[in-house]
């Protein structure tokens, strides 16, 4: 009989978020963790002493490592996935290796907890009852401007990530693309330093001169522009 592959959200940022059944699940039922990064997860393993074997299973992973992982859960093993923080399935391995198991007629459970996406929606007070993850844009100047016009058209909440290194790049594309939007910018989100700055874009060259550019960056944008 085919063992279990549960899809585990951990913590964004504070080790406290993550929930009672994911703990559980790792610590009595799970026989393998796969995980982006082996050193990542074992801070969480560590910190809530679960002693499970984690191995790696990260984007640049062979489809040879996806149908071992699958050779395994068909041998009767429990898998859980998790990624560096957040909720699996996007931006990571994680989709590919659902796709897999069922294919193989395996049973994929979803454990449900933190993400970023939901979190910075939680707190923007857009108006929207939508919302679209745009994710990370191009990092070329003409495509993310592309990108950023053809999201404007969008009657939603768009959610972006961006680093420390692009987010000035991409604040003053917002505001050149969508001058009138509302912008929420979550920095280092649930970590000792959080930091939310609610603006408009017509604010984004104040923002920008002062704009800590350190840690993980989520940015909520509500283009309010046939609103008005």
């Amino acid at each position: 009989m085919s063992g279990k592959l549960y899809i585990i959200a951990t913590p964004i940022g504070n080790m406290e978020d993550i929930t009672l059944r994911a703990l559980r699940i790792l610590k009595e039922e799970t026989d393998i963790v796969y995980c982006e990064d082996t050193r990542q997860t074992a801070k969480l393993l560590n910190n809530y002493d679960i002693h499970v074997p984690a191995r790696s299973l990260h984007t640049h992973s062979s489809k040879a490592r996806l149908q071992s992982i699958i050779q395994e859960l068909e041998s009767g093993k429990t898998i859980a996935y998790l990624t560096d923080s957040g909720t699996p399935g996007i931006s990571d391995p994680g989709g590919q290796l659902v796709a897999l198991a069922r294919k193989h007629n395996i049973c994929v459970i979803p454990v449900p907890g933190a993400s970023a996406v939901t979190a910075i929606i939680s707190v923007c007070g857009f108006p929207a009852t939508q919302f679209y993850f745009a994710g990370f844009l191009s990092k070329k100047e003409g495509k993310r401007k592309n990108q950023l016009q053809k999201l404007s058209q969008l009657d939603a909440i768009i959610v972006l990530y961006e680093s420390p290194y692009r987010i000035l790049k991409l604040l003053h594309a917002i505001a050149e693309v969508m001058p009138q939007a509302q912008i929420v910018i979550g920095r280092e989100m649930t970590k000792h330093f959080e930091e939310f700055i609610y603006c408009t874009a017509g604010d984004i060259e104040d923002i920008a001169a002062t704009l800590t550019q350190k840690g993980e960056f989520v940015v909520a944008v509500y283009n309010n522009s046939k609103k008005e």
